[in-house]
């Protein structure tokens, strides 16, 4: 297990049971993870996005906050892709598993989720699966030249499907984040952890980074 992380992801206290509202609320207290890098150059003016992330032992709680200059959400069925609209996404691969779970949402909280090792032969989650995933997407003004909205979401490790059981107290899985557009006027490719690659490609899990989910209360 690493023991150099990148970010530690607090515990939110029955925070799985609670309205999407005060979700929302209890995430933004806590501390902001810009999503900065733009490896491949960027055409025009690059979105701001960061997020901020904890945990219940059993849900991930993740909100993205996003300002651009172009607001899209052309996809509304589950594993639609998603990545041509305004798009976060979340890649997460646990304990030493080569294989990697990529979540990937446009700003009105569609959701395509797949499973695999690279970005060729993934296995897409069931549509049945990804329901369980709540989300609450605000737009906060389409005035003026940008947009800013915001993106709540309780992923339930139960949708992890190929680890079952999975529990995330005190483990460390290694992760990225991502805000994209490809169908955008102005397509963009931004990340968390830094790329090195020749062309836009998010299924780079050689630049992942270690995370570490907090211990959990009597556990």
């Amino acid at each position: 297990m690493d023991t150099l992380v990148d970010i530690s992801i607090p515990w939110l206290a029955a925070q799985g049971a609670a309205s999407p509202d005060v979700l929302s609320t209890q995430l933004d207290r806590l501390d902001r993870h810009r999503i900065t890098h733009l490896p491949w150059g960027a055409v025009g003016s690059a979105p701001n996005a960061s997020f901020a992330i904890a945990h219940d032992k059993s849900n991930i709680f993740l909100k993205f906050y996003v300002q651009e200059q172009h607001l899209k959400a052309d996809y509304t069925q589950y594993n639609d892709p998603v990545y041509e609209d305004s798009c976060v996404e979340f890649f997460i691969a646990f304990e030493d598993d080569d294989r990697y779970y990529n979540l990937e949402f446009n700003y009105i909280g569609t959701c395509m989720m797949m499973y695999g090792e690279g970005r060729e032969g993934r296995t897409f989650i069931p549509v049945e699966v990804l329901k369980s995933i709540r989300k609450q997407s605000v737009i906060k003004n389409e005035l003026g030249e940008d947009a800013h909205w915001e993106l709540t979401l309780s992923i339930p490790a139960s949708v992890f499907i190929y680890h079952p059981g999975l529990s995330l107290c005190n483990i460390q899985p290694r992760v990225n984040f991502y805000k994209c557009g490809d169908g955008l006027p102005q397509p963009h490719f931004m990340c968390w952890s830094r790329i090195e690659a020749p062309e836009p490609d998010f299924h780079q899990s050689a630049f992942f980074r270690a995370v570490s989910f907090g211990k959990c209360p009597g556990i």
